[in-house]
């Protein structure tokens, strides 16, 4: 798929996401009409959440880089973690991936093979993750309200068994089948995915450590949308914002729209719903996170790229 259709795509869902959202909210006017900000203070509370959680993304990336050989202090690894955030908001497919690359490639000489492998593994650990924790939220759901929904429960096990699935699986690069594999381009590419995971699974510390940091990602969504409920008078459980956030946690598989825009939301508001929670909670609690988000990412997004830019290579 070329560059000019996917942008295409991105910019059309997009557009598709907006005005169904605009039409329920004009459908539904009535209920929207009587939305306040009941305690509007508690959006500097998610604003520091947001920048503390970077902080555990940066610890990520460290970890991931360190068994190759690329030792990032953590004040460059946050700042190249807010300009990943911000490429990835004004570009599809989580263009800030791509930045991240360049960086890496052009400061620290990381070939992107490497930077596919660890990013690979990123994903598999942060899939993991959210489907473990997922079915864990679901539990807590039926144990505290009696209710369970069959679909998200679906979700989190195909998610989790998955991530087994692919970490059990062997390495491909030193069975008979290397030579074949390599002349199939399509099937290279997801056997790298395990590869990569083979490259990195022997450092016990360095996996714990990682788990560890997604997890408390994922607490820090959790809390971040309790505050996020409550700022319009509204409560939301620990065991509902949790499940929410591991759902949204693994969207990110289909961030096809810049930073995963309407995406991301969609799937707050239509697990919201299964949970028994309206829509005309949701989406003003899903567009306050987007704003607040966006406007810290559009405050020091350009300011760490230039820092980042600005700093000598490891060559020089």
């Amino acid at each position: 798929m070329n560059k000019k259709l996917k942008s295409f795509l991105s910019i059309s869902l997009l557009i598709i996401i907006i005005l169904m959202a605009a039409y329920y909210v004009y459908s539904n006017y009535h209920e929207f009409s009587s939305i306040k900000l009941v305690n509007p203070i508690f959006i500097l509370f998610i604003a520091i959440l947001f920048l503390f959680a970077y902080i555990f993304v940066s610890l990520q990336t460290i970890y991931l880089l360190r068994p190759l050989k690329v030792n990032l202090k953590f004040f460059e690894a946050y700042t190249l973690s807010m300009m990943t955030g911000f490429y990835n908001l004004i570009t599809p497919f989580r263009g800030g991936m791509a930045a991240r690359a360049v960086y890496l490639k052009k400061k620290h000489n990381f070939s992107y093979s490497d930077f596919f492998a660890t990013l690979s593994a990123s994903y598999i650990i942060t899939f993991f993750v959210a489907g473990l924790i997922g079915l864990i939220a679901s539990y807590l759901v039926y144990a505290q309200e009696g209710s369970y929904n069959l679909v998200l429960i679906g979700i989190f096990i195909v998610i989790f068994l998955g991530m087994i699935f692919l970490m059990i699986l062997p390495d491909f690069s030193k069975t008979k089948y290397a030579s074949s594999i390599s002349k199939r381009p399509l099937l290279q590419k997801f056997l790298r995915i395990i590869n990569a995971w083979h490259e990195i699974k022997h450092n016990k510390r360095i996996i714990s450590l990682i788990f560890i940091a997604t997890t408390i990602q994922l607490i820090i969504a959790t809390v971040s949308l309790i505050i996020s409920f409550s700022i319009f008078g509204w409560q939301i459980s620990f065991a509902d914002a949790l499940l929410i956030s591991c759902i949204g946690s693994a969207g990110i598989l289909i961030s096809i729209t810049p930073a995963g825009l309407g995406i991301q939301e969609s799937i707050t508001i239509f697990t919201a719903l299964a949970l028994g929670i309206s829509p005309s909670q949701t989406i003003p609690v899903s567009i306050l996170g987007r704003l607040i988000s966006t406007v810290i990412l559009f405050i020091l997004g350009p300011l760490c790229s230039y820092y980042l830019l600005k700093r000598k290579s490891k060559s020089a």
